[in-house]
């Protein structure tokens, strides 16, 4: 399948701004996590790399999209074809966490999944690391937004993803919810979308608008075999 969302062309962002606004957020997600190496799962347009590199966190990236691959490559960054729910075979070397934003929604169903899950612990465990941390769309908040993804097929929730994770091996060491990069108040921010006259904007700047003001949800777990 051929899933383009992230051409540049199809998009638009306030440079530094939004820059600014996704480091705080891997900061807040990650705080308390002593990360050396990481590998993430789906590598969208790069923020998790370079914030990676700026915290001087060796990065490992698996996408199957050739043109964000190549792009995140002519950065200096390790990047390896493949698609979850398979991992692919990835360079040696010890491995801390496993990080997936925005990925899990789009698998196909529960099992695949489950699937994804039980082998990134499977992973972990081989390569002696900790910790799975995931990001994802909250259909209990965004609603029928969920939905505008046509690739959007596993239905998430907190408590979902939270289970999920649990029957995959692992312990939830924390979860919440996040607007943007805000965790306490952000389901006030998150408010806000009713209010933005989207019809006064251009169309690329309203759609970022009503992502930018959608409440998500986060899980880190630990790998916890019985």
């Amino acid at each position: 399948m051929k899933y383009d969302w992230y051409n540049r062309a199809n998009l638009w962002k306030p440079g530094k701004l939004a820059t600014r606004c996704r480091n705080r957020l891997h900061r807040g997600v990650l705080a308390g996590l002593e990360l050396r190496r990481v590998l993430e799962i789906g590598v969208g347009l790069g923020e998790f790399a370079r914030w990676c590199r700026d915290q001087r966190i060796d990065y490992i990236g698996v996408e199957p999209n050739p043109r964000l691959r190549e792009a995140l490559a002519a950065e200096g960054f390790t990047v390896v074809p493949g698609q979850a729910p398979d991992l692919p075979d990835l360079p040696p070397g010890p491995l801390d966490a496993i990080f997936a934003a925005h990925l899990i929604e789009h698998l196909p169903g529960c099992d695949a999944a489950l699937q994804f899950v039980q082998r990134a612990g499977a992973l972990l465990a081989a390569r002696g690391g900790r910790w799975l941390v995931l990001l994802y769309p909250d259909i209990e908040r965004c609603k029928e937004f969920f939905w505008q993804d046509y690739t959007h097929s596993f239905v998430t929730t907190l408590k979902r993803v939270n289970d999920l994770v649990c029957d995959a091996g692992f312990r939830v060491a924390r979860s919440g919810r996040y607007t943007a990069c805000l965790f306490h108040g952000s389901w006030l921010l998150a408010q806000l979308r009713h209010f933005v006259p989207y019809f006064l904007l251009p169309p690329r700047v309203a759609w970022f608008a009503r992502l930018s003001f959608q409440q998500h949800s986060f899980t880190v777990a630990e790998w916890s075999p019985l």
